[in-house]
């Protein structure tokens, strides 16, 4: 019988063999990527922002902690009811455990509601396998976080991490004492972010209750579902940087062959595109970078805060193909996340930060206007956001020259 039975596993190994099938290897928990046309979707918002801020960048203090989470290939599901979003009308039941979980099964409204998985991170192994990162240690809040003043299609939920064991402590203090949880490189707060919720049937029961509670319209469904869309296709790709504002800073790694981001903006969602390629960033020992290559420069490798501005060009050999006096858009390097190169030599970030670098040592990345305006990372209402921030009063953009370059 035994032998019959390694006989019958033998012709089932060759037939799986001989078909070509293979295991799928995609990562759960992201949207599906799809081809993304190079058009953008343009709507009439009547809503104009108020306010226009950097919003300041401020590392959390428990980032070390959660720098070395264990993965799991296999996620134990685990299932919780969430009636609630709103951080003004917490109590102390909404606090749940998701802790040690690479998906969390949420069921959102009531018990009679379909189920959403929240994923906190998935990643490949060395062996290529695609696993999950669980949800760090501790018990929280699931809410929903927004900024007055930015068109549909913004916002995000988070989960706070509270002290739990404080029977003194109404729901209202202990979420003003606790933390966000970061995310998996540990220097920014995890989100599921609203594009995601607007573009994805699966969390269809979170968007019923966000609307049942007034955190978000009725009107802004059909507002941000189409905006997300370019001829049927999901804006979003899971490797792209979402901004929802142009004056927001960003987390990636640097150097960074290519960076894409999906650009959120008054007038249209901008589909996953190209804002920048070749980034580097330099120690050139100097207070500016040098014309040609400098070979005691040490390249940074690791994480970096970045964000967008607007550089009117006083010295053309620190940048490439410019005018003096024109207007471009650069990269400045906000904050270094890992100080220390592998030799444990400190990398030395001038006060203030650093514009980005190209591939050519000695040059600053810049990007001309027109460009920026054609591929959508920037708009009219952005544009006109860096130019108040960056320019001030005094100059306007619209008398510089925006050549291209090649």
């Amino acid at each position: 019988m035994v032998q019959r039975f390694s006989s019958a596993l033998r012709r089932a190994v060759h037939h799986v063999r001989s078909s070509g099938s293979s295991p799928p290897t995609k990562a759960l928990g992201y949207l599906t990527a799809h081809g993304i046309p190079r058009g953008l979707i343009l709507d009439d918002l009547s809503a104009a922002r108020k306010t226009h801020v950097i919003q300041p960048f401020r590392l959390n203090s428990s980032s070390a902690s959660q720098g070395n989470i264990p993965k799991r290939c296999h996620p134990t599901p685990v299932s919780r009811i969430v009636s609630n979003l709103d951080p003004g009308r917490l109590v102390k039941s909404d606090i749940i455990d998701l802790s040690g979980r690479g998906e969390a099964w949420i069921t959102f409204g009531d018990s009679t509601s379909s189920g959403s998985g929240l994923t906190y991170y998935w990643g490949t192994t060395p062996q290529k396998r695609v696993c999950s990162y669980p949800f760090p240690p501790g018990r929280g809040f699931l809410y929903f976080r927004s900024r007055p003043g930015l068109p549909a299609g913004t916002g995000e939920i988070r989960f706070r991490l509270v002290d739990a064991g404080s029977p003194s402590d109404s729901a209202a203090e202990l979420f003003a004492g606790g933390r966000d949880v970061l995310e998996h490189r540990g220097h920014m707060p995890w989100r599921l972010h609203m594009l995601r919720i607007y573009t994805s049937t699966k969390y269809r029961p979170l968007r019923s209750l966000l609307l049942q509670q007034g955190l978000i319209s009725q009107a802004q469904i059909p507002d941000a579902g189409p905006r997300a869309i370019v001829r049927g296709r999901m804006v979003l790709k899971y490797n792209s940087t979402i901004l929802d504002t142009i004056s927001d800073t960003f987390v990636i790694r640097l150097p960074m062959p290519t960076n894409r981001m999906t650009f959120i903006h008054e007038e249209c969602i901008a589909p996953s595109v190209q804002a920048g390629r070749g980034l580097f960033w330099r120690d050139t020992h100097g207070s500016e970078p040098v014309e040609g290559s400098d070979v005691s420069s040490m390249v940074y490798k690791g994480y970096a805060a970045l964000r967008f501005e607007l550089k009117k060009v006083d010295r053309i050999k620190d940048f490439y193909n410019v005018t003096e006096g024109q207007v471009v858009l650069v990269l400045r390097v906000v904050q270094l996340f890992d100080p220390l190169d592998p030799d444990g030599v400190p990398f030395s970030l001038p006060e203030g930060g650093d514009f980005v670098q190209g591939e050519a040592a000695g040059r600053y990345w810049c990007m001309p206007l027109d460009r920026a305006l054609k591929y959508g990372i920037l708009t009219p209402s952005s544009l006109k956001i860096l130019e108040e921030l960056y320019l001030g009063d005094s100059a306007s953009t619209k008398s510089a020259a925006m050549g291209s370059s090649p």
